[in-house]
């Protein structure tokens, strides 16, 4: 930073920090729990003591002070999730959109504050840039900042957020905060979060990658269309189940001896970058590993399932019953909608829409364990997905925390059951095994650190481990790890050490 914009940034966080904590706002009258389900951590949603305990919130009055709120419209990368966060500004009738109308109305007058959103479309390729550009100018323009991982993830280490950890009005142990994943994100002991992650800032949800699947396909070739339901529930849905079933998908439709386009696939996607992301994370695989202090250190090179996936992705994605050519999401869910594939991959829980008109049943599963051995699923998101941070220039941190700890509430009661419930739950799903595979799949997204940090440091999180070796059709691990993890710590102790410098 010049010095001319540090001090103008340094201003803006000490008129932060002299501002008088909100009395009004007080305790939230709820003893921490001593232990908090995984479910419960990753926002499962679920009754709370809170209906039947005074509102913390009640005689709380801002003022009728304006939040500004910078909201991604983008879409470009499949999921956006504005619809739930700024919605039409009116009621049109439809359940989830008046939900969050009333959400929005209902946190104005419940805290006297003006909410003001103002879209943003950048791309995930320019938003890192704008976003640095609008707090290097040093102006108070905005309180709430919605943008994508790949883009805040790296702003974070450099110290352009200020830390809500320490905000007592915020109760991160509440299930309408994302505390294992924003836990992921942090660089130390959980003492300073800058990225938050809660039911407000719904595109975590929304961009949670799922596999779509055909019924009708899975019944014709089983006799039974809830046969992989059955095996996701008992806990045996592996990455071997998946690849026998989509063996056992592929027809030669078109009848020239060709795998081509005209064939039925068991697995469709969208290349071997974006469509393995949720690949290499569904094996809950230690990217790192920290100490007591929660310092993290690279050990992908010594958990011997990162090679085993390695190896599992080359024989997936090389299979000849996988069609990994198709170049654009269009594409992607026309050549699904046909009837050509028993799945469709690159998808998330937010493009369940998109396949509500299909003349077959669609369901809906999470990504494979890589083995038995494995106990939980674990469901990714994209670094495209959009989480909240609050920029150092903004003035009113306090205030700004009591209002987005007053979304995520409200969010939680009203706007997340009105999408999730009756939207996904009802409107899209089929069938009532469904929503249990959706839950499994929201209860299990916890994984952020590789997805944010690939990126920052130097593609040896992702992209140099595992994509750069399956675009050549190679298992061999040992030699990439051989090149990569020097690289890989080095890059993370400069992340650590910029952090420190810069947050610390």
């Amino acid at each position: 930073m010049t010095t001319a914009v540090s001090k103008r940034i340094l201003a803006a966080i000490l008129a932060s920090a002299m501002m008088i904590p909100l009395a009004a706002c007080g305790e939230s009258g709820k003893d921490t729990p001593a232990s908090t389900t995984a479910a419960q951590e990753q926002g499962e949603i679920t009754e709370t003591a809170e209906e039947t305990e005074p509102d913390k919130f009640a005689g709380v009055d801002l003022g009728g002070v304006e939040i500004r709120i910078q909201t991604s419209i983008d879409d470009d990368d499949s999921t956006n999730a504005n619809f739930l966060i700024e919605g039409t500004g009116a009621e049109n009738g439809d359940v989830v959109n008046d939900s969050v109308y009333k959400r929005n109305v209902d946190i104005e007058d419940l805290l006297n504050v003006k909410l003001t959103f103002i879209e943003s479309d950048e791309t995930y390729s320019t938003a890192q840039s704008a976003v640095k550009k609008i707090i290097m100018s040093g102006e108070d323009a905005y309180d709430i900042i919605i943008q994508d991982l790949l883009a805040l993830g790296p702003l974070a280490i450099e110290g352009m957020f200020l830390n809500v950890a320490d905000q007592p009005v915020i109760d991160f142990s509440q299930p309408y905060w994302w505390t294992e994943y924003m836990a992921d994100l942090s660089l130390g002991n959980g003492t300073a979060m800058y990225i938050m992650a809660g039911d407000f800032f719904a595109d975590i949800l929304c961009s949670a990658h799922c596999l779509y699947l055909n019924k009708q396909q899975l019944e014709n070739l089983t006799g039974n269309p809830d046969e992989i339901y059955a095996k996701v529930l008992d806990g045996t849905w592996t990455a071997d189940e998946f690849l026998k079933y989509i063996q056992m998908a592929y027809q030669d439709l078109n009848g020239d001896s060709q795998v081509n386009d005209g064939d039925n696939f068991g697995y469709i996607c969208i290349g071997m970058w974006g469509s393995a992301i949720p690949m290499y994370i569904c094996g809950d695989l230690n990217f790192v590993t920290r100490d007591e202090d929660g310092v993290p250190t690279y050990t992908l090179q010594d958990d011997p399932r990162a090679a085993q996936t390695l190896e599992m992705l080359n024989r997936l994605y090389y299979d000849s019953a996988v069609n990994t050519k198709i170049s654009d999401i269009p594409s992607l869910r026309s050549t699904f909608g046909a009837g050509q594939a028993l799945f469709c991959g690159y998808q998330r829980v937010g493009d369940f829409q998109n396949f509500r008109d299909l003349t077959f049943d669609v369901g809906i599963v999470p990504y494979p364990k890589l083995d038995l051995q494995q106990e939980n699923y674990v469901t990714s998101t994209h670094d495209t997905s959009e989480a909240g941070v609050i920029p150092v220039t903004c003035t009113k941190l306090d205030t700004t925390a009591t209002v987005i700890e007053a979304l995520c509430r409200e969010t939680h009661k009203t706007v997340i059951p009105a999408y999730y419930e009756t939207a996904l739950k009802v409107k899209y799903a089929r069938d009532d095994i469904t929503s249990q595979m959706l839950d499994i799949i929201h209860d299990n997204l916890r994984v952020a650190f590789p997805i944010a940090y690939n990126t920052a440091l130097g593609s040896n999180l992702l992209s140099n481990t595992f994509q750069v070796p399956l675009s050549k059709n190679s298992s061999d691990f040992a030699s990439t790890m051989a090149k990569v993890a020097p690289k890989a710590q080095a890059k993370l102790e400069q992340m650590i050490e910029a952090y420190n410098e810069n947050v610390g």
